[in-house]
């Protein structure tokens, strides 16, 4: 018997899918049920956030920063706020 080659097949997955937690669009290629490549493009959710902060208060961006992400707003506003923090050298007490 000769060799047999595998065909490689696409799987797309998204933008909007309810297993994601995020809007994304992945796109596997398997052969088999192994994945030979990948392609990921994020970027489905823009808000503008950027443009919104450069408007506001610092003060008021916490509640924007907030709302970046609903899986880990915790870690934007820490993140935001640790920034702010360093860039108008504010020394937290402990």
């Amino acid at each position: 018997m000769g060799m047999c080659s595998r065909k490689v097949y696409s799987v797309p997955v998204g933008p909007y899918h309810p297993a994601l937690e995020e809007m994304a669009f992945y796109k596997v290629y398997v052969e088999g049920e192994r994945i030979v490549d990948a392609l990921i493009k994020p970027g489905f959710n823009h808000r503008g956030i950027e443009k919104l902060a450069m408007r506001r208060s610092y003060r008021r961006n916490v509640q924007l920063f907030e709302r970046v992400c609903g899986i880990c707003s915790a870690a934007h506003t820490t993140a935001y706020c640790v920034a702010v923090e360093r860039c108008l050298k504010i020394d937290v007490p402990k």
